[in-house]
């Protein structure tokens, strides 16, 4: 993820889907049972990033609880991985539009650092949780051959059950990590890009990215060996595929597409040179860390492997530039509302 602002400076669609499933988070929020809470309110963002849509998805909650309870007391905690952008992050927290802008009882910035994949947070503590946008990356850089696509939805065979049960593991872990540090009665909303019957979501963008990548080996700079070998770390769940653990219920579920903010100013302009720009950016904000330490970094040949993702996001948006419609980003949020009993 890229850091010191450039991640929030390109994730217009990450804060769409936060947006349009506001009517989810007030819902849990109305859930809660706030007499049981005690002498602060927990709420957490699992998976917060650099914060700008972190900080916008917690004053949807916030806003939410204090038309029930002005006063309560609240304390708002991020969580990401060590190596997240914290200093962004509270730059976020401490700007303009954040939840501290708020009316009534007092909140309280904080921050849990570690993998979701774990607990981060004491047994018990957290009354509402929320992930958003991130519960579909992997624990680990899949080892599979899928020589004819870097995307989970392009591996066949052994290779592709393979990517489920990794996937399968990592929600579990997730789920369970979660199911002891939601307080008896504690909601969890979970919502991301997902899969259906017909859909997988970002499907045509990393066909795109793949023949990009393709074309980088035919030219001798990607080493092809590494390239057969990689696969985007992200998995969409379908459904079924986000069921609970135990200890924690599904309270509702559903999935809808969220449309994609920057078609729609496309079809308004029809510019595809700065349509093309402004799309890559925000694909390079979430993609580019991930690729270039697993894909360009063991793979260059003979080239720099900044200088080669350099190359890459330059081909990805001349690529996109020429066929604007080819690499749609389309994606279906699957989203799951969970309560521990």
């Amino acid at each position: 993820m890229g850091a010191a602002g450039y991640y929030d400076a390109h994730s217009e669609y990450q804060r769409r889907v936060i947006e349009v499933g506001e009517e989810w988070t007030e819902a849990m929020m109305t859930a809660l049972d706030l007499d049981a809470v005690g002498p602060a309110l927990t709420v957490v963002d699992y998976g917060a990033g650099t914060g700008a849509t972190s900080v916008h998805a917690l004053r949807g909650a916030i806003a939410a609880v204090r038309k029930r309870d002005a006063e309560l007391p609240v304390l708002a905690i991020h969580n990401d991985i060590p190596t997240s952008d914290f200093s962004q992050l509270f730059r976020n927290v401490r700007g303009p539009g954040s939840y501290l802008e708020l009316q009534g009882g007092p909140i309280y910035p904080a921050a849990a650092s570690g993998s979701f994949f774990a607990q981060v947070l004491p047994s018990g503590t957290v009354h509402a949780g929320m992930c958003s946008n991130a519960a579909h990356w992997l624990r680990d850089q899949p080892r599979v051959r899928t020589p004819d696509g870097m995307y989970f939805a392009d591996a066949t065979g052994r290779a592709r059950t393979e990517l489920a049960e990794q996937a399968a593991g990592d929600w579990e872990a997730f789920l369970t990590a979660r199911a002891a540090e939601l307080a008896p009665g504690g909601h969890l909303l979970v919502q991301g890009i997902g899969s259906t019957d017909r859909h997988v979501s970002a499907s045509r963008l990393l066909k795109v990215m793949w023949d990009v990548a393709a074309g980088l080996s035919d030219d001798g700079l990607l080493d092809r060996e590494t390239l057969d070998f990689y696969v985007f770390p992200a998995y969409c769940r379908s459904l079924d595929e986000s069921r609970p653990v135990n200890g924690l219920d599904v309270v509702r579920s559903g999935v809808d597409e969220v449309s994609n903010p920057y078609c729609e100013i496309f079809e308004h302009d029809r510019d595809p040179t700065a349509y093309a720009s402004t799309y890559v950016e925000f694909v390079r904000a979430f993609a580019e860390s991930t690729m270039l330490r697993h894909l360009f970094e063991p793979g260059a040949v003979g080239i720099d492997p900044q200088n080669l993702s350099d190359t890459f996001f330059g081909r990805l948006r001349d690529a996109t530039a020429s066929n604007p419609e080819r690499g749609r980003y389309e994606a279906w949020i699957v989203r799951v509302l969970f309560v521990r009993r």
